[in-house]
């Protein structure tokens, strides 16, 4: 069954971590990056809501998530939404590693989410 409270949530959340990524992306760069990403995923988990399934909180979900948004970008022409995989996996070589962004990587990640956010949104 569709929850449709869920995924207003999850898009609400997706827009203040997109907002809150933008404020910080100056004072910590990974912190703004990781929230970009976490937008994005959100985002694709609210797409995958509204059509009745969610992914599982276990290993390899965020991975199939990601699967799922290549799909849709395809389905949907929308380019956006295949870059789902590149933030995951820039994310975990930052939070399991040495990565660090530069500005114009965060900036990136954020119009990513953005742009993510804004589609599945539209996708519903």
């Amino acid at each position: 069954e569709v929850d449709t409270a869920a995924i207003e949530k999850w898009l609400d959340d997706a827009d203040r971590h997109i907002a809150a990524a933008e404020a910080i992306t100056e004072m910590d760069p990974s912190g703004a990056y990781v929230l970009a990403y976490d937008a994005a995923r959100k985002s694709v988990a609210a797409a995958l809501l509204g059509r009745g399934h969610r992914v599982l909180s276990r290993p390899g979900a965020h991975q199939a998530l990601a699967r799922f948004a290549k799909d849709l970008a395809g389905r949907h022409n929308e380019p956006s939404l295949a870059r789902l995989d590149r933030l995951r996996r820039n994310r975990n070589r930052s939070e399991y590693g040495t990565r660090t962004f530069g500005a114009s990587e965060v900036t990136e990640a954020i119009n990513t989410a953005r742009a993510i956010s804004r589609a599945c949104r539209e996708i519903g």
